[in-house]
């Protein structure tokens, strides 16, 4: 049960506070100059209000995350610094001798009480309305760019994964039978090889067999098992990787060489290097088409009006010069300092055929997610049949696995090819903005995101997930990006 407000905290010993925290000290700053208690309202729907026993305060649940973010401490550590750090418990509004929470009670406060609320919209919003009410937002400029976390799982390989899988399938119908002997010689006999394809083709063995013959089936362990065992099939022939644990980490390119496992968190700031918007997508996911929405949000936090739009400037790297964003940043008198890629630029009848360029790799994925292995220049000495073209091959060993591959490959082709046209007017017009001054003079300030994304990362531990799954790294993401804007804050108040 949700109390109707906070106890007031009566201690003999409170004078301490006053002894051994420094005036200057950063918690007594922020605990003076930040006021918590907005979070009370936000997540009062997730508690009982009449029944049950009396919940701990969710400011200073919250204020708990706060710390673990600022710190980057665990959960456990944070509590074994909590009971002994008078700062910590004057920052959390308890009493000198007063006991710390259980681990386990900031999990389930992460789990329960901060769903369903767009956590990470609402804190940069309230964070950034802070900053314009104390007139600390003096920049015109937006910067844009996306920086990832890994996930804390490691990938399996997809034949390792089947496997696993399977094997889970099995065991829990012997498991529920005194003679295994008897399922044993009902299934398909197991694939030895390494080839993954045999290996899908024998876990859809398995899975018709326990079907046809109906073992089990009332069975919700088994169901359970084989409804996994489906996904797993689907998610690799979509994915080609995946995690046993974190179903919604994918695996992103950072270069055509170099990959990681995990999330990517688009990120736009200003130029005073407060955050005004942020999204988190899985780590396949390709960074332009978040502009927009970002842009929008920003402009909204930011109090923008039709009179004023707030912002003159967007900076970002060539990922986000394609043709939609060049013509979104033009339909609201927004200029995109972007420099162009060339292998951004699609044909009209191609801009929706799901083929997206990864700006890292240098590379397109697939509808399906796959990164291209390689890419050549077309180039035509009759300019009648066009402008000159980058052609990109996929992998045919993914190919033929593939459940697109009746819809994507030709009739006989064992690969696919995908091209490109080098230039285009949208391109030629962004490339001759580049070649002014002004393009020059307002790209400088682009380095500022970089420096960003490394506070995010080393400071705030925003390098690798804390946990499984896209909803606990948007809780992440938004306790992280809230701590960086309240530090950058007071910062700019001194």
């Amino acid at each position: 049960m949700l109390a109707k407000q906070a106890s007031l905290v009566l201690s003999p010993y409170s004078e301490i506070f006053e002894v051994v925290i420094p005036a200057n000290h950063k918690l007594r700053l922020l605990k003076d100059k930040v006021d918590f208690s907005f979070i009370r309202k936000e997540v009062k729907d997730n508690y009982c209000l009449d029944n049950g026993r009396n919940a701990e305060d969710p400011v200073r649940m919250f204020k708990y995350l706060f710390l673990k973010c600022m710190y980057d401490l665990s959960d456990r550590g944070l509590m074994d610094r909590a009971r002994t750090d008078m700062a910590f418990k004057y920052f959390l509004d308890l009493a000198p001798e007063a006991d710390v929470i259980d681990p386990s009670v900031l999990s389930k406060f992460r789990r329960k009480r901060l769903k369903d609320m767009k956590l990470m919209d609402f804190l940069i919003a309230k964070s950034i309305k802070m900053a314009v009410d104390l007139g600390l937002v003096k920049s015109r400029t937006l910067i844009i760019d996306a920086t990832h976390t890994c996930s804390q799982y490691n990938p399996y390989a997809p034949l390792e994964l089947l496997r696993l899988r399977s094997r889970q399938l099995r065991h829990a119908i012997y498991n529920f039978t005194t003679e295994p002997e008897t399922y044993k010689k009902m299934f398909p006999n197991k694939n030895t090889s390494c080839d993954i394809n045999k290996e899908i083709a024998y876990s859809r063995d398995l899975i018709k067999c326990i079907r046809e013959k109906e073992i089990m089936p009332d069975n919700p362990n088994v169901k359970e098992k084989i409804d996994l065992l489906e996904e797993t099939i689907s998610d690799i022939e979509d994915h080609f990787t995946a995690s046993v644990t974190d179903d919604d980490a994918r695996v992103g390119h950072k270069t055509a060489d170099s990959s990681f496992f995990g999330y990517k968190t688009n990120i736009m700031m200003t130029g005073d290097r407060l955050i005004t918007a942020a999204v988190v997508t899985s780590g396949d996911k390709p960074d332009g088409k978040e502009l927009p929405g970002l842009v929008e949000k920003s402009l909204k936090n930011l109090g923008a009006s039709e009179q004023d739009k707030k912002i003159d400037y967007i900076l970002g790297d060539g990922a986000y010069s394609g043709d939609e964003n060049l013509k979104f940043a033009k339909a609201n008198a927004l200029k995109l300092v972007s420099r162009p890629n060339p292998m951004l630029y699609k044909g009209k009848e191609f801009q929706n055929d799901g083929f997206e360029l990864n700006k890292d790799a240098g590379m397109y994925t697939c509808p399906a997610g796959h990164l291209a292995i390689e890419k050549r220049i077309l180039k035509y000495k009759d300019r009648s049949k066009g402008n000159d073209r980058i052609q990109f091959k996929f992998d045919p060993e993914k190919c033929s696995c593939c459940k697109l591959r009746d819809k994507c490959l030709s009739q006989g082709a064992k690969a696919r090819y995908y091209s490109i046209s080098i230039r285009t007017p949208e391109q030629e017009e962004q490339m001759k903005f580049c070649e002014t001054e002004e393009f020059k003079e307002k790209y400088k300030p682009r380095y500022m995101i970089e420096a960003k994304n490394s506070e995010l990362k080393n400071i705030y531990g925003y390098d690798k997930a804390l946990s499984f799954g896209i909803h606990s790294m948007e809780i992440q993401g938004a306790m992280t990006i809230f701590v960086s804007n309240i530090q950058r804050i007071l910062r700019l108040m001194k």
